[in-house]
């Protein structure tokens, strides 16, 4: 069992598992709870998190700009 209590200053949050847990059935479930449990996510560490999102976002990207969509040849199983 893993447990992190925290109050994400945004909506978004990223959690992290520990490495055992990669490829495996994960449950997270999400609640309040009472305050005196709480711990701060400074938000230093989110702009962080935030910046590293963008660039993966930059990083594997790709222009669509010039894509049309054509709906014949997508269905088209014969081919």
């Amino acid at each position: 069992m893993y447990r992190k209590i925290f109050i994400s200053p945004e909506g978004d949050i990223q959690i992290s598992i520990p490495r055992n847990w990669y490829g495996r059935n994960v449950e997270v479930i999400a609640f309040p709870v009472a305050e005196e449990q709480i711990e701060k996510i400074p938000p230093r560490k989110v702009s962080e998190a935030r910046k590293k999102r963008e660039e993966m976002n930059r990083r594997y990207s790709m222009d669509l700009s010039n894509f049309k969509f054509n709906r014949d040849e997508a269905n088209n199983y014969e081919e």
